[in-house]
């Protein structure tokens, strides 16, 4: 009887876990969505109204998880909202743009980051030549993908300006670990238009 007891709460105590767990995940999953619809909503606004193009200095202004632009890659049918800053909570929500890179529309190296198992699972199955887009309020850009890379997470240097290096995305690598993943997977990109 007494190990018919114990077996009881502990099968609700695993019951409880598994339904508190699966609460989280849905909360932040629609917080996820939440997040890009409105920041969508704020850039389809800004951009119909489309100002003339900003100097340098003001574009360098951008706050923390201020929304840049939206990022595509059509043949991955991939779409994700992007924000300034690349910390835990704007990674929760979006691709984030890496400070210190170089600006949507800027000259130099754009860093972008997401999670690989949410916004930038399809990176699994980029190939060079692929289209990106980044849609900003100032207009699009597009990027044909150069090259792939793993790279260990304290090579930066990726993230540094280089010909024909316009854009970089970074994600963790693998793309099916669990917990924190041992490497990076980088992708590069050269500006077309």
């Amino acid at each position: 009887m007494l190990k018919r007891r114990a077996l009881f709460w502990l099968g609700s105590a695993f019951m409880f876990c598994g339904a508190a767990a699966l609460s989280l995940y849905s909360f932040n999953l629609w917080d996820a969505i939440h997040a890009q619809r409105l920041a969508k909503e704020w850039l389809n606004a800004a951009a119909a109204t489309r100002p003339a193009p900003r100097p340098p200095s003001v574009r360098s202004t951008v706050r923390r998880g201020d929304v840049l632009g939206e990022l595509g890659v059509p043949r991955l049918d991939m779409s994700v909202l992007v924000f300034e800053g690349d910390d835990a909570d704007i990674l929760k929500v979006g691709a984030g743009h890496i400070p210190g890179t170089a600006l949507p529309l800027g000259e130099g190296n754009i860093g972008i980051a997401a999670h690989r198992d949410t916004f930038f699972w399809p990176l699994r199955s980029i190939h060079p030549n692929d289209l990106i887009t980044l849609r900003t309020p100032e207009g699009t850009s597009r990027f044909e993908v150069t090259e792939t890379e793993i790279v260990r997470p304290s090579y930066v240097q990726v993230l540094n300006p280089a010909a024909g290096r316009d854009l970089t995305l970074v994600t963790c690598y693998p793309f099916s670990y669990f917990g924190h993943a041992p490497k990076r997977f980088i992708v590069h990109a050269k500006r077309i238009g």
